[in-house]
């Protein structure tokens, strides 16, 4: 009897290091001189401090980041296809053989609430914490966490849809196709599912520093949906949700503070709705992550879907 060929395992030769670090650094100084030389040919604004700086560079940064991964992996022999996963099996229930779970629109969104809420509750009572001792640098982190607001920018408009278009479109699906289409799968074939889920959730998380414990929570329920579904699809939309209600609420607040943004004074004065928010999403994301922990051998999504094939 003839024996399936063993499948192409890509991750076991790519290399975290080089492709992620690496590129990071390269990306980020050629996006930047690229940046400065625009300026001095006035085709963007010179100055440092004008915000459209930092959408521009994210959006290079991601685009050199990604690009390298999808060109050193097919080199190594990754098929974007399966790295993907099915993008309507999932929310429609196409259930396969190899454990693809039903994914319903409505627990997306109440996951993506519990993690929005969990996010804004305990950024801020960190905030509290901070501001017991360090008022300053917690004014200052206040004041970078606005998402949308290029008052200052010479291009406004622009500004606010370069913005937009980072944290709705951009960013969500880059940074899973990092984080978790090649972060957690090659790490998880050095260590194990479980601690793959982990490293790479944590290393979110601390490049967030505005909101790490947030953001590695963030991640690792990401991390679970596309371990649970086999679909890069469906944490880039859950990422892409979560990114539109915090440009939501973001807005909502600076209507309602008349453009200001909050004080030392009110997180100090308001830190007990913060923890509130904690307590009353934390069960919710607890068991979520109880249930879906994977066990040390399981494999993971990649290997999963090329088997489908």
């Amino acid at each position: 009897m003839n024996t399936p060929p063993p499948i192409s395992n890509p991750f076991l030769a790519l290399q975290s290091r080089y492709l992620v670090l690496g590129t990071f650094l390269v990306a980020s100084l050629a996006v930047g001189s690229l940046y400065a030389l625009l300026g001095e040919w006035q085709l963007l604004p010179p100055s440092n401090e004008d915000p459209i700086l930092n959408p521009i560079l994210t959006i290079g940064v991601l685009t050199v980041m990604g690009s390298a991964i999808l060109w050193v992996g097919r080199g190594q022999g990754l098929k974007v296809d399966p790295l993907f996963g099915p993008l309507f099996g999932p929310l429609l229930g196409q259930i396969s053989r190899r454990s693809v779970h039903r994914f319903s629109i409505f627990y997306g969104l109440l996951l993506v609430a519990s993690l929005l809420l969990f996010s804004l509750g305990i950024s801020s009572v960190v905030f509290y914490l901070l501001s017991l001792s360090f008022p300053g640098y917690v004014s200052q982190l206040i004041e970078s966490n606005v998402l949308l607001n290029g008052s200052s920018s010479l291009y406004p408009q622009f500004y606010d849809s370069l913005m937009l278009f980072l944290l709705l479109v951009y960013a969500p699906l880059v940074e899973e196709l990092i984080f978790r289409g090649f972060l957690l799968q090659r790490w998880s074939m050095k260590w194990g599912l479980p601690w793959g889920l982990i490293a790479s959730s944590v290393l979110f998380g601390l490049l967030h520093l505005n909101n790490p414990l947030g953001l590695a929570l963030f991640g690792l329920v990401m991390g679970l949906l596309y371990v649970r579904t086999h679909s890069l699809w469906v944490p880039i939309a859950c990422h892409s949700l979560n990114n539109l209600a915090a440009v939501g609420i973001d807005r909502l607040s600076q209507i309602a503070s008349g453009g200001q943004t909050s004080t030392v004074s009110d997180i100090q004065e308001l830190w007990w709705m913060s923890l509130a928010l904690v307590v009353v999403s934390v069960p919710f994301l607890a068991w979520f992550v109880w249930h879906n922990w994977p066990k040390a051998g399981d494999e993971i999504p990649y290997l999963v879907n090329v088997g489908r094939q």
